[in-house]
């Protein structure tokens, strides 16, 4: 009886202990939770009561989330471009990598540094190999980085200056709808007067059904450009969006100087820099993988040094090749651009001259609708292709400064 008496005396002392071990850590535990700075008084008697009584306690406290900002942000195409290097979350992730980089690249450095004996083929490397190749990813990097910047405002611009296009269009998609219910109220008046059979109607509803149709795709295709466009930027994609800026107008890429441009692309090609340095430091760890009898490893990148000197060989080919590539397809969208005008020129001819019929009674009203409807469409379809082709010039810029 004594022996059961001390084995509970001593279960009841660990389960104290433990007891008390689990309240200390617990109370350690919320003194170093950060508190909001801000809160509702409620939730912070709330969150008092339940600490000074232990109700509910599960040994950590939420931090408050801040409230969505539902207030409406204006934005300027400027002020989009500025926007991208803090709230573009691919070129966040870019500079995490180079901040990796770099200090892998210290790493090595400090190695090298370090005056450690050769005595090996790793200590070889270390000394006259690693940093060289840490180096160079981090130049290329932060070059890519440039680029990718580059191709980001471009992007942006091509995403901010199509929902003004898909704004611009759905207006008109607003005004062919007024046009035609005009018509149809008229066709129905000629069919209440006995002008009209009642299936002359059928043809006007139907094209009403595809423009209503019409309009519900546009504004689709506004909302998703609209979460694209916050998405590039880091904006909450909830949060109401207003475009202050224009649409740029169209200009003609200045080909005066085309083929010095061309020329100066490729000698200044970053890609001969990037390959020529991969080749010679490829060479370096080579020699030190032959010297220290590691030859299946030397003979793989003795292979991969004869195909990057080939593909080194061609870049100057390849650019070339590319940028004129490039800018023929800017003139052939120069010339849709043309006949855009064109098109565009004629259906305000066909209006004009509709209207002059109109004046001396030969016409009516109703006859100049379709004339207007089909002047919309085609002044929309000249502006997409005008952001088309100005996407296109930034991209062959770029490319030409590379």
């Amino acid at each position: 009886m004594s022996n059961l008496k001390k084995s509970y005396l001593t279960l009841f002392a660990l389960v104290l202990s433990a007891s008390i071990a689990f309240s200390t850590h617990t109370t350690m535990a919320l003194d170093g939770v950060a508190q909001p700075t801000a809160a509702p008084a409620s939730t912070d008697s709330a969150a008092t009561d339940n600490t000074s009584t232990g109700a509910g306690s599960t040994g950590s406290t939420e931090p408050a989330t801040p409230p969505a900002d539902t207030s409406t942000l204006n934005l300027s195409l400027e002020d989009a471009l500025k926007a991208i290097e803090t709230g573009n979350s691919d070129l966040k992730l870019t500079d995490s990598q180079i901040q990796i980089y770099d200090k892998q690249n210290q790493q090595n450095l400090a190695q090298r540094d370090a005056n450690t004996l050769v005595t090996d083929e790793d200590s070889k490397k270390v000394h006259d190999l690693n940093y060289k190749r840490s180096q160079w990813t981090l130049d290329n990097a932060k070059h890519d980085r440039d680029t990718q910047l580059k191709n980001l405002k471009v992007q942006v611009t091509n995403e901010y200056e199509n929902v003004l296009t898909f704004q611009q269009q759905a207006d008109n998609y607003k005004t062919q709808l007024a046009n035609l219910d005009t018509v149809i109220n008229q066709v129905n008046l000629q069919i209440k007067l006995g002008l009209q059979i009642p299936s002359a109607i059928n043809s006007y509803n139907a094209q009403k059904s595809k423009l209503e149709a019409a309009q519900k795709a546009i504004l689709n295709s506004i909302d998703s450009s609209m979460i694209t466009l916050k998405q590039d930027l880091g904006i909450d994609i909830n949060r109401n969006l207003v475009l202050t800026s224009s649409l740029t107008p169209y200009s003609k890429f200045d080909d005066s100087d085309l083929d010095n441009q061309i020329a100066n692309a490729i000698k200044n090609n970053y890609d001969i820099q990037r390959y020529t340095q991969d080749i010679d430091i490829s060479q370096i760890e080579h020699d030190i993988d032959f010297y220290y009898d590691d030859t299946q490893v030397a003979d793989q990148i003795e292979l991969s040094i004869e195909d990057k000197k080939a593909t080194l060989a061609n870049l100057a080919v390849t650019k070339e090749v590319s940028l004129r590539t490039a800018y023929n397809s800017l003139k052939s969208l120069e010339n849709t651009i043309e006949a855009d005008k064109l098109t565009v020129e004629a259906d305000q001819i066909n209006i004009d001259t509709m209207q002059k019929n109109i004046d001396v009674g030969k016409s009516s009203s109703l006859d100049m609708i379709t004339l207007q409807n089909t002047l919309l469409n085609d002044q929309n379809t000249l502006q997409q292709d005008i952001n088309t082709y100005m996407t296109a010039v930034a991209n062959f810029q770029n490319s030409l400064d590379e």
